[in-house]
């Protein structure tokens, strides 16, 4: 990770307070040395976001009521700096949290950086706990204040490079559950996150990663063994899907897709080494016409052939395709369907 720019400015509020007078800031003037205090704090919160982001979406195109991306846009062409941009988004947050009744402020923590050779931008709203330290000299106890990563509730990541590709979705962020009320939207919509609602992509998106799970499982030694495996995972998660027409959740999905151990493919997603390959909501709705095909396939060739079969046909070699002639074999058709052919087969 190549850390470009990071600051870090101060929002102050009370909880269950609202109106204009209820939030103060304390804004950081320069930015942040990038030193190994820095580093190591990135790195821990960077983790932490893998495994809490649970959204993808993008930014909101109005620019009159959208006007984080209109002030991002500035920033990344050349037309404002770094600092003085976080201060305009200080201001946005700022704005939505003053109705937030139970927001209770923080630190609002910019970072952009490089990894693998893509742009970052992470903006995050960091806590404080108490705790107890020791001066080395009169080793007595001292009460101290320290970032509290574990209460990481308000973040979001735009993929700069992503963005600039307009390669959707190219940003990502940690959506409250809705049980728990919508604490945190006030920052959502001081970033105009919009969430990226494409049933066929999250659906296409959730196959890919488990079949690129299933191949990178150590427990499955042999090509026969990970053929099966994919076979049986593919119909696990078809049933799964199906059971869950309106909306599934990722944990259900990781459930069908590797029954005995499903944390093992939310780690895969989140932390494994394609870990911000594959874009998946915490909960989609399902998209049939996308994962159809890991059950039934079919396909048209010319303009009157239609074919349909499903894949047991495939693995049970009712249907196979032979490389050398580019033609497709049924095995054991029936009489009729041999008659009529032949009947029909009129000869050179």
């Amino acid at each position: 990770m190549l850390i470009r720019e990071a600051t870090i400015h101060q929002l102050i509020k009370t909880t269950q307070t609202s109106g204009d007078d209820s939030v103060g800031q304390h804004v950081r003037q320069e930015v942040l040395p990038v030193d190994e205090v820095l580093r190591n704090l990135c790195v821990e919160l960077l983790s932490l976001y893998a495994t809490s982001v649970n959204s993808n979406g993008t930014l909101g195109q109005n620019p009159v009521i959208h006007t984080f991306p209109v002030a991002l846009a500035n920033y990344t062409t050349g037309q404002n700096v770094f600092q003085a941009f976080t201060v305009a988004t200080l201001s946005l947050i700022k704005e939505e949290m003053k109705a937030a009744i139970f927001a209770n402020g923080g630190y609002a923590l910019f970072l952009r950086y490089e990894h693998d050779n893509i742009d970052f931008l992470l903006i995050a709203m960091l806590k404080l706990k108490a705790g107890a330290g020791i001066d080395e000299e009169t080793l007595s106890l001292q009460p101290t204040l320290n970032i509290d990563l574990k209460l990481l509730h308000e973040a979001a990541r735009i993929n700069l490079t992503r963005l600039a590709n307009q390669e959707h979705p190219y940003l990502t962020f940690i959506k409250g559950k809705a049980k728990k009320g919508d604490i945190t939207g006030y920052f959502r919509k001081a970033l105009a996150c919009v969430t990226f609602t494409d049933s066929k992509h999250h659906t296409d998106q959730l196959i890919k990663a488990a079949q690129a799970f299933v191949e990178a499982r150590e427990d499955l030694v042999t090509p026969e063994q990970k053929r099966e495996e994919r076979s049986l995972m593919r119909k696990r998660l078809v049933e799964c899907l199906e059971a869950n027409p309106l909306q599934v959740v990722l944990a259900t999905a990781a459930a069908a897709i590797m029954p005995s151990a499903p944390d093992d493919f939310l780690e895969f997603l989140q932390t494994g080494s394609t870990a911000g390959q594959y874009h998946i909501d915490d909960s989609f709705q399902p998209h049939k016409a996308t994962y159809r095909p890991l059950r039934r396939i079919s396909a048209k060739i010319g303009h009157s052939i239609s074919v349909a079969f499903d894949v047991e046909d495939v693995l049970a070699h009712r249907v196979t395709y032979d490389t050398e002639r580019d033609a497709i074999i049924l095995q054991s058709p029936p009489d009729s369907l041999k008659q009529a052919i032949i009947e029909n087969d009129i000869a050179d």
